[in-house]
């Protein structure tokens, strides 16, 4: 019995030391990470609500954005991970057209009616995507990857910056015109919004898309997702000055992106080395 125990140490023994000298699986995902990323925006539509129905309310338009920032990440197990990063871009962006009446005055001064567009509103600040990822080997070379998480904004230094609790915006359109050889500038149309920089906002985040693996092992994530606001950025009123007619109008900043990111995976570094040293770098690209 003695004999039977000893041999089956012996041949435990003998599988743990050639365990030990097999190249240790590579990969991508596992450990840390810190990446560029770099995304484009479609932002949807601000809405107008007419509160005096003489002149239609403006239209709202799709606008555009951007932010750029960097990642820092860390996957626990072989398909997830979580990730935060730090980014500057877009945070508010809207614009619309407003209808162009006729206006009755002295001599029947006409304007021609059709919808005007106004110069779009932009501001730009810091933010904090925070996400939990997914993803799920197809190819070789190849990952599905799915995330969701938040972005944080607003974190305390806007105030400073601004000066106040609040960031104002304001737009509008004026009309000049000619009658019996004098010249008129009128006030036709503006717009005035507050937006509220003293608190903490959080949106919803959800995308998805692939991942693409280098050669030496660093990564590219193409994805594609929304961005959801719990609760309107911008608030104001808006008022055609001619005719009296006014209404409020808000503005989410809900939007569709598309990103791209670098990813560096030090995990590869830290393989690279030991495998050198054991002479089996060979492997390291194999598992590649």
């Amino acid at each position: 019995m003695k004999k039977i125990i000893a041999f089956i140490v012996l041949i435990l023994l003998f599988l743990l030391k050639t365990e030990a000298q097999q190249t240790p699986p590579f990969s991508p995902f596992k450990g840390f990470h810190v990446g560029i990323t770099a995304q484009v925006e479609a932002i949807g539509k601000p809405l107008f609500l007419a509160l005096d129905n003489i002149n239609p309310a403006p239209k709202g338009l799709w606008t555009c954005g951007w932010e750029a920032g960097m990642e820092f990440s860390y996957h626990f197990a072989k398909y997830f991970g979580i990730s935060v990063g730090i980014n500057y871009g877009t945070t508010v962006s809207y614009n619309c057209v407003i209808y162009q009446f006729k206006v009755i005055g002295q001599g029947d001064i006409i304007i021609p009616e059709s919808f005007v567009p106004l110069y779009c509103l932009v501001d730009h600040e810091i933010m904090f995507p925070v996400k939990f990822e997914f993803h799920f080997p197809l190819r070789k070379n190849l990952f599905f990857a799915a995330e969701t998480g938040i972005k944080i904004k607003g974190v305390g230094f806007l105030p400073k910056l601004s000066g106040g609790d609040d960031v104002f915006f304001s737009g509008g359109l004026s009309i000049s015109f000619e009658y019996q050889d004098i010249f008129y500038k009128l006030k036709y149309f503006d717009y005035f919004g507050t937006r509220d920089v003293t608190k903490i906002r959080c949106e919803f985040l959800l995308g998805m898309g692939l991942y693409y693996k280098l050669r030496y092992g660093d990564l590219l994530r193409f994805t594609a997702g929304v961005n959801l606001s719990f609760k309107n950025i911008v608030e104001g009123t808006y008022s055609y000055h001619l005719s009296g007619s006014f209404g409020t109008f808000a503005v989410k900043n809900d939007f569709l992106y598309f990103q791209f990111a670098y990813i560096h995976t030090l995990n590869y570094q830290k393989a690279k080395k030991y495998l050198k040293k054991q002479g089996n770098l060979e492997g390291l690209q194999q598992g590649m």
